[in-house]
């Protein structure tokens, strides 16, 4: 933002005030063959502008190399232009108001940075870097020519390396009347075995750049590292008079020079190079096994297992000279047992015991309080029970001798004597029908009057 000068010595006497001229975009990256528009906006209308580019003046025209955009009256002078590398530079507008006839131009400036893409390498130059696992090594990444100046970053895998390993130096370089930048970025490293076969990138960073853009160079990695050290062994599941394998799997870049396995101390049995044939004849000797580029398995068969096998370390020894000319020996020790193997890290551990434990205890507890509620008839266990309310007569069957019916009081006990009411209860129809249970049920009938009872003899009695 760029502010207008006094238009008048008298309007600045008089405090009238100023206006502003504003250019957008500023500081932009273009690419070239691209249309870019920049545009000058003023809060009064213009009478005229002209553009200048690197120092030169242009007089906007349509259909010319530089067209003009916005409307004047309204304050706006643009320009339209497709981006060569001449564009790269400072772009400036230069603003007439009007109503003034003396004030000077009024201007606006702002940065055009045409994308010139870098050349990328890695020194040394070559598609495989071997490195010595340990050592520090010096790889250079080369980036010549780049506008504007990108940033850096070494990615080893799908990791970023910590900038704290690099050392960058920037170094412009003119050409022409364009300025562009030649960086060189150093890393420092000690890789490790896992680093082996990993893809070391240098990538160059910057908002104007895409993935379609050439922006890296890469190189894959040969570690050289001797034999990885492993703790002992123990392999389970032997069978006593069974033959049995000892399987030893482990890492080496390059191949190891020489196998052998040492059995009490003094036997030793070549596994590479391998000449075919054991010393011993308990044991089989097989041929050093490659699963991958830096993977090895070297196996030894028993041809019958004993007690004193079970007791005995099987060494195996591995010896590799690195490209220093150094030579590293590595020992691996083995035990056997019968036993079955132990439970892996992958099965239920204490917490997952502690849960189950939790687990049943909750079942049992809710299984109690279930049974418990069906005894006592709560909850939804006592649907099948009806309350009788007071003042309500309540029938029932007599356990012992399931024909009669005994009419109970709530809250009294025994059976309702000297009732003024006239029971008249059967469990069977007139003719002497079955019950309910398919059993001849007898045929009570009391009737009591309210002057006197009938005996047995057909005598009336006073009550």
């Amino acid at each position: 933002m760029v502010k207008c000068q006094i238009i008048d010595f008298f309007f600045f006497k008089l405090g009238i005030a100023n206006c502003q001229v504003t250019i957008e975009p500023q500081n932009i990256v273009v690419r070239q063959d691209d249309v870019t528009r920049l545009m000058c906006k003023t809060r009064t209308p213009i009478k005229s502008c002209l553009w200048e580019i690197n120092g030169d003046l242009y007089n906007l025209s349509p259909g010319s190399l530089y067209e003009p955009l916005g409307i004047l009256e309204d304050g706006e002078c643009g320009i339209q232009a497709r981006i060569t590398e001449a564009e790269n530079g400072v772009w400036s507008c230069r603003v007439f108001l009007s109503g003034t006839s003396r004030s000077p131009a009024e201007r606006a400036s702002a940065n055009v940075t045409v994308l010139a893409l870098p050349q990328i390498s890695l020194r040394p130059m070559e598609d495989t870097i071997t490195v010595i696992a340990g050592e520090t090594t010096t790889i250079d990444c080369m980036v010549s020519n780049a506008r504007p100046v990108p940033a850096i970053m070494w990615m080893l895998g799908d990791r970023e390396l910590d900038f704290t390993n690099t050392q960058t130096l920037v170094e412009p370089r003119t050409v022409g009347d364009n300025t562009k930048v030649s960086i060189t970025s150093k890393l420092n490293y000690a890789f490790q075995a896992v680093d082996h076969d990993k893809s070391l990138r240098c990538v160059t960073t910057g908002p104007w750049l895409t993935m379609e853009d050439p922006h890296q160079a890469s190189a894959q990695l040969n570690v050289i590292f001797p034999p990885q050290p492993k703790d002992e062994m123990t392999l389970y599941g032997f069978v006593l008079g069974q033959p049995g394998d000892i399987t030893v799997n482990f890492t080496a870049n390059p191949r190891p020079s020489a196998v052998i396995w040492k059995l009490d101390g003094e036997t030793e049995l070549a596994v590479e190079p391998f000449t075919g044939r054991s010393s011993d004849p308990r044991v089989e000797v097989s041929e050093l096994r490659s699963t991958n580029a830096t993977s090895y398995e070297a196996r030894l068969r028993i041809k019958s297992v004993s007690e004193a096998d079970a007791r005995r370390i099987f060494r195996l020894v591995v010896e590799s000279s690195l490209m220093n000319g150094e030579a590293v020996s590595q020992e691996y020790m083995v035990r056997l047992s019968t036993s079955p193997a132990p439970l892996q890290s992958g099965g239920v551990g204490g917490g997952g015991i502690a849960a189950i434990v939790i687990v049943l205890v909750a079942v049992l507890v809710v299984t109690a309080v279930v049974l418990y509620a069906r005894n006592t008839g709560r909850w939804c266990f006592a649907g099948g029970r009806r309350t009788v309310g007071e003042g309500e007569s309540q029938a029932r069957i007599d356990e012992e001798n399931p024909g009669e019916i005994i009419k109970e009081k709530e809250g009294k006990e025994g059976p309702l004597k000297g009732s003024n009411e006239n029971l008249n209860l059967q469990l069977a129809g007139p003719d002497g029908a079955e019950n309910g249970n398919g059993v001849p049920a007898p045929i009570k009938e009391a009737q009591q009057q309210t002057n006197g009872a009938t005996t047995p003899d057909g005598k009336d009695t006073a009550v």
